[in-house]
């Protein structure tokens, strides 16, 4: 890894440490956030193509971890799947960008399997009750 790269990540580790909003839950709070505008903007889509919006706004949208063929690639099987729910979507982004795309990092670090497994069921468990606490703000 060359020094730019680990400069990079110093200060991503450091602001995620001081704005814990900056990791996941800011991921999670913006997706929801952009769900809600598009069905507002047009309420008449169908949820499904209220979901494939908002995977095609991720995919075009910086910060981007590999290129956008890449993360379509990733995402198609998403976009294809017509019984997706705003949970699936939000898990498959933050599943890419945290996990799949790092996945050497991980190793070369030797992240323990068990570290990884509590990460994901924590993030989840947020996933969860923040579209629970936006639905319910909405309904």
């Amino acid at each position: 890894m060359n020094i730019f790269k680990k400069i990079y990540y110093f200060f991503q580790g450091i602001l995620i440490k001081i704005f814990p909003s900056l990791g996941y839950k800011s991921v999670v709070d913006t997706q929801i956030s952009v769900y809600n505008r598009i069905k507002k903007a047009r309420p008449e889509l169908p949820e499904n193509e209220v979901l494939n919006k908002l995977i095609i706004s991720r995919i075009k949208a910086p910060p981007r971890v590999t290129s956008k063929e890449e993360e379509y690639d990733h995402y198609k099987p998403l976009l294809n799947n017509p019984n997706k729910t705003i949970e699936d979507v939000i898990w498959e982004i933050i599943f890419y960008e945290n996990l799949k795309s790092r996945t050497n990092e991980f190793l070369k670090k030797k992240i323990p399997p068990k570290e990884i497994i509590r990460w994901t069921l924590e993030v989840r468990q947020y996933i969860k009750g923040s579209v629970n606490k936006a639905k319910r703000v909405y309904d």
